[in-house]
């Protein structure tokens, strides 16, 4: 009897999860912007979930915080990671970082002490936290700071944004995720300390060497995965044995791949650090290095097997959150906490990104971002899967009973379906009205000097155009001649040939495109806008002084030998 009752309850979600897939196929095909898929994942887990809480199946529908971490936040973790523009990444760190971690203890900040300040003047129900008020609101802060702006990026990939503003905000989820997560967990291990004065450089000191810890565990299991694909030459091509055995390298190759990715994961979290961490930058070196050491049916397997695995993976998690919703009348629920939850994260999402954007402008860019790029970012920091799975995953204020603090659970829930629906659906009006669709780079960055310096359009281009031309840092140089002559010939990687399947994109020869101003994402001419430090921008604006350009020497030509010897290393397709 209960395996029939699990198997019509099992045989409804995975008929919701096709049909998803199908709807979200024609808004892709058919360019539909005003709902995003994730948005139409969610209300159709919604009208399923009413059905199902009809027919009296929704009880056991229950979101498992266990399954989510450990099933399906990997496959979408490693994705973002193996199929990252690492160049775009990393010209922008800068920045990203700056509003990834800065901006997510900013809003964790802001939004746990206004929620504290909500329970101390009665709009919250005391009764509602547990023991530690204080310590339940940050907790609260941490889990609804990270964003998950699946919806968005959805919409920018249709509207061609500007390249810059599609980096910034992808490469901020990535991180702030990790970041809110490791804040999350640090405040967690304190949540049963009282906290005084002499409890906060325990916390921090906490929370750096999880990040670094976990950093470290991630790059050093995928240095030793991409050692061992280098040395062993695992697919075609090896010494494969007698003609007469069947051998097929490529499997292997793709299995320590995926295996060595989880162990990353895996090992983090079993030494108390954390897997996202360690599985994002396990992700990144894969894609620099072990790629470029296995055969080409290896690379097409591997990129389409992790595209796959993470679109299916989102595609469930949205409709999962959707058919939550019909278990919320189970739960407690705070009116208090429902009503003030989407004004806070605003509140929040402002506190963190305008000051922060301003402080960058003055100081840490050569090129200032605009106040329309600076308005849709905020916009755009929608709550999504990570929110509502560490809301699960709240530590017990009552472990007799097994209570947890449900009632922020709930609130996270429809936190993240009003974000999702709400402002996902937003996103494509809003890129109309602010002029940020079908814009490159430059464009974006005149208008920063318009705003900043009250430049005239010809005038701001012009600045750019000189801006741009600037060689990279000498600390990116030198990162350059590391990699090339110490880390590839021993982990593989690219020899500086191209080849036809890329995880991410390549180095030197998209160098030399970009300095050219070449296509990049979306369509775009991009070039290396950067976050390296120049002379101050209000002054340079003003004056307009010209700018040092430096010469571009192309590397040494290579002789037909040494080519032959780099392709047999390296293969490429």
């Amino acid at each position: 009897m209960q395996e029939g009752y699990v198997s019509r309850e099992l045989t409804l979600v995975w008929i919701l999860l096709i049909v998803t897939v199908i709807v979200t196929f024609f808004i892709q095909r058919y360019r539909i912007t005003y709902i995003p898929p994730s948005g139409a994942a969610m209300v159709l887990g919604i009208l399923v979930g009413s059905v199902m809480k009809l027919s009296g199946l929704a009880e056991t529908v229950r979101f498992s915080a266990e399954a989510f971490f450990y099933g399906l936040l990997p496959p979408i973790v490693f994705a973002a990671g193996f199929t990252l523009k690492k160049k775009d990444f990393f010209k922008n760190f800068g920045t990203i970082s700056v509003y990834a971690v800065g901006g997510t203890l900013i809003s964790a900040l802001v939004f746990g002490l206004l929620t504290y300040g909500m329970v101390a003047v009665g709009i919250v129900k005391r009764s509602h936290l547990g023991s530690a008020p204080l310590i339940e609101c940050m907790l609260y802060g941490s889990l609804i700071s990270a964003t998950d702006p699946v919806a968005t990026l959805s919409v920018f990939s249709e509207l061609q944004v500007p390249p810059l503003l599609y980096n910034l905000v992808f490469g901020e989820s990535v991180l702030n995720d990790a970041t809110a997560i490791v804040l999350f967990r640090t405040l967690t291990e304190f949540y049963a300390t009282p906290v005084s004065w002499s409890t906060l450089p325990l916390m921090v000191w906490r929370f750096i060497t999880i990040g670094l810890g976990s950093l470290g565990i991630g790059i050093a299991i995928a240095l030793a995965c991409a050692f061992i694909l280098k040395r062993f030459q695992l697919g075609p091509g090896s010494d494969e044995g007698p003609s007469s055995v069947a051998f097929n390298g490529t499997v292997y190759e793709i299995s320590l791949v995926v295996m060595s990715a989880y162990l990353a994961y895996l090992v983090a979290e079993t030494v108390n650090m954390s897997g996202i961490v360690a599985l994002f930058f396990t992700a990144i070196c894969h894609a620099h290095y072990s790629f470029y050491s296995v055969a080409e049916e290896a690379q097409i397997a591997l990129k389409r097997c992790f595209e796959f695995a993470a679109f299916l993976s989102e595609t469930f998690v949205f409709a999962f959150l959707g058919l939550q919703v019909a278990t919320l009348s189970e739960k407690q629920v705070d009116a208090g906490l429902l009503i003030t939850g989407v004004p806070l994260v605003l509140l929040a999402r402002a506190a963190n990104i305008f000051p922060l954007s301003y402080l960058l402008n003055m100081k840490g860019r050569r090129l200032p971002l605009p106040y329309n790029l600076q308005t849709i970012m905020w916009a755009v920091g929608l709550r999504g899967a990570v929110a509502y799975g560490l809301a699960v995953n709240l530590p017990q204020i009552n472990e007799e009973n097994n209570q947890g603090m449900e009632a922020i659970e709930s609130a996270t829930l429809v936190i993240v379906v009003i974000s999702t629906i709400v402002f996902g659906g937003l996103t494509g009006p809003l890129l109309k009205t602010f002029n940020l669709h079908g814009v490159g780079d430059v464009e974006v960055h005149a208008m920063g000097l318009q705003d900043y310096a009250g430049l005239t359009r010809a005038q701001a281009i012009d600045h750019v155009n000189a801006s741009l031309s600037v060689a990279s840092s000498s600390l990116h140089g030198r990162w350059k001649s590391l990699d090339r002559n110490f880390l590839k010939p021993v982990f593989g990687g690219r020899a500086g040939q191209a080849t036809r399947v890329s995880a991410g994109d390549s180095d030197d020869d998209e160098d030399q495109v970009e300095l050219l101003g070449g296509p990049g994402a979306h369509g775009q001419p991009e070039v290396p806008l950067g976050d390296l430090p120049g002379p101050d921008m209000l002054h340079a604006a003003n004056g307009l002084a010209p700018m040092n350009v430096v010469e571009y020497n192309p590397p040494d030509p290579v002789t037909p030998g040494a080519r032959a010897q780099q392709q047999q290393h390296n293969r490429p397709p």
